[in-house]
């Protein structure tokens, strides 16, 4: 929402988007949740797995909202979804050794008509962004060793 960029270090589900920020998400307009999971040996081996998408214009542009699963069908072509003002997509991919994975696209945060929280908006997003504690030695090594640190699973909000 505010051109910020992180990198997910913690698995675990997060709250990607909410609106209004700081609504429970069953009252929720909007409400974005990621599963994401370490799926290699490395502690930056963090990808998204699943993705929900609920709340009242969730359910108004399909009843129950959507689901998304790295393991299914990828014979469907990732589309834009308009939830109220806001657009998102979620798109497969896969990594080098062939974990599947999502990526979530999230468009016209800044019209929704509420505050925004959740990581990709005004929420803090600084414990997420922060190693567990036995890999922030190990990360800071690869970093040195390799160079850059790649992170496959992308969450972007603007």
């Amino acid at each position: 929402m505010f051109g910020q960029r992180f990198d997910l270090a913690r698995p675990g589900i997060s709250v990607l988007v909410s609106v209004p920020r700081g609504m429970p998400v069953e009252d929720a307009l909007l409400a974005v949740k990621a599963d994401a999971r370490r799926l290699g040996a490395h502690c930056s081996d963090i990808y998204f797995q699943e993705i929900n998408v609920t709340g009242t214009w969730a359910h108004k542009a399909q009843p129950g909202g959507f689901h998304f699963d790295a393991r299914g069908d990828r014979a469907e072509k990732p589309r834009w979804l308009k939830l109220g003002p806001v657009q998102l997509k979620v798109g497969n991919g896969h990594a080098d050794k062939g974990q599947r994975y999502l990526n979530v696209y999230v468009k016209n945060l800044q019209r929704a008509g509420f505050p925004v929280g959740g990581l990709l908006g005004e929420d803090d997003r600084a414990e997420a962004a922060a190693p567990e504690e036995r890999c922030q030695k190990l990360l800071s090594m690869e970093a040195h060793a390799y160079g850059q640190l790649q992170q496959d699973s992308v969450a972007f909000g603007y």
